[in-house]
């Protein structure tokens, strides 16, 4: 078990790590891979931008549901723990109009609560915002929740509008700021809308992405296009809370391997502030002496994993900034718990499995040897991060407890949608990076024999569960 309140053993998990990567290495072939064509893009003159608010969010206006309403919100509801209150995002119509008690239906309006945990297309970072759809015809509120509710209620999706809301509701919304990254238009059968992917972090590269959404509301991406090539690397390790995306390498000519461990070694030092907050968090919340000096041990890992990944980017003629986080207040043991279980439990122990596939992989040797140190450092970082969980598991509440699992899932999601695009083909050759094929094969191992112990938003937990 893992992460969720019961941890597995340094050497328990080294070999969990070393038999999910040979099961990945039997599954896939050792060359670069590519996502998407390069070099073109959409034909944006064939498209309209889609209709938003001024805040960035769909617009309400030309929907055609199969019963018409009187009024239409897409609402955002906070999870009770999160202090925060509901935020309108759009709306069209008036609400509550012709209800014989309009005072009796704006109250119901004012307290919808979601049954479900995530909503259409919510967030849980850090906490689990379901997003739902409200209307009112004749004094009757309805929450809308789901996408299979969104479709019964919409379909046939026959105006671009719904054809914006269904990519929303499927996760995939259009850039309402970005012509690039959000646009649509009618075609035969459907709509096409255009979306972004990948991500402007890590080096899988941002996207354009074009989706087909046909007259039930179904969403399949039909093809995308490579804009540009994203921050490398940005997501590995466990990132303190306030670090900020805005270093660059300052060496001119810099080759993507000295790029590629220039930003390692940013994330790297960023790493060992990471763990000195943990380590200074858990002393305050009157965590035991083994999980402070581990904590401390982590960062003085972390130190080490710097000079080499700085003395790597230096090898191939590049030098990195150093990282600027901005200063947080104190957390709860509910945000701790979260960002333990996304930066450890989830990202951590993917980048330590990542370290190993490195180290088995690399043709340069002295990369290969680099990362073979680093693996081991952070597969014990990521047995720290369950020894963590297990600390923590019982001081929270059973909802504490699910918006962790909740948060999670989310980054287990996250993370497999940011391996779709391989990086270049330098840093799978010398660096030993896995490609996308085979990133996603580690990806899903981990989730078969790890990860999988995560329910998620909408499961309960069940503490009596083994493996």
């Amino acid at each position: 078990m893992s992460c969720l309140g019961v941890y597995m053993k340094r050497t328990s998990l080294r070999k969990l790590l070393t038999k999910a990567l040979r099961a990945a290495q039997a599954t896939t072939v050792l060359t670069a891979a590519t996502c998407g064509e390069s070099g073109t893009h959409v034909d944006l003159s064939l498209y309209a931008r889609p209709s938003c608010t001024a805040t960035g969010y769909p617009s309400l206006d030309g929907l055609n549901p199969s019963t018409p309403v009187d009024y239409l919100e897409l609402r955002d509801i906070p999870a009770s723990t999160s202090g925060g209150t509901p935020t309108t995002l759009s709306q069209s119509g008036v609400p509550c109009w012709n209800a014989p008690d309009p005072a009796a239906c704006k109250a119901t309006l004012g307290k919808v609560t979601p049954t479900t945990t995530f909503g259409i297309n919510g967030g849980c970072f850090p906490f689990c915002n379901p997003r739902v759809l409200l209307t009112t015809k004749d004094g009757t509120v309805r929450v809308i929740e789901t996408k299979a509710a969104l479709d019964a209620f919409l379909a046939p999706y026959d105006t671009a509008q719904e054809a914006v809301l269904a990519a929303m509701a499927a996760g995939r919304p259009p850039n309402c700021t970005d012509p690039e990254t959000g646009a649509v238009r009618a075609v035969d059968g459907g709509f096409e809308v255009v979306v972004p992917a990948g991500s402007p972090c890590g080096t899988y590269g941002v996207y354009q992405a074009v989706l087909f959404i046909d007259a039930s509301g179904s969403v399949t991406e039909r093809t995308r296009y490579k804009l540009r090539d994203s921050d490398p690397n940005c997501v590995v390790g466990r990132r303190p809370a306030g670090l900020l995306q805005t270093a660059k390498t300052v060496t001119r000519g810099s080759s993507c391997l000295g790029i590629h461990f220039a930003h390692s070694a940013r994330l790297e030092a960023a790493s060992v502030i990471a763990f000195r907050v943990l380590r200074a968090e858990l002393t305050q919340h009157g965590a035991s002496r083994k999980l402070l000096r581990k904590a401390s041990e982590s960062a003085r890992d972390e130190i080490r994993h710097t000079r080499m990944t700085r003395r790597l980017a230096r090898r191939f003629h590049t030098s990195s900034e150093r990282p600027s986080i901005c200063t947080q207040p104190s957390r709860t043991l509910l945000e701790i718990a979260i960002e333990n279980a996304v930066e450890g439990c989830v990202r951590e122990t993917y980048g330590a499995l990542v370290g190993m596939w490195q180290a088995a992989h690399a043709r340069d040797r002295v990369i290969a040897r680099s990362m073979s140190r680093i693996a081991r450092d952070e597969t014990r970082h990521a047995a720290l991060s369950q020894e963590v969980a297990a600390w923590l598991w019982p001081r929270l509440s059973e909802q504490e407890k699910s918006l962790v699992n909740c948060a999670a899932r989310d980054a287990i999601v996250e993370l497999r949608q940011a391996l779709l695009v391989s990086p270049e083909p330098e840093l799978v050759t010398h660096a030993g990076l896995p490609n996308t094929a085979q990133a996603l094969a580690l990806h899903t191992q981990l989730e078969q024999t790890l990860w999988h112990r995560f329910p998620g938003c909408v499961q309960k937990f069940d503490e009596t569960a083994t493996p």
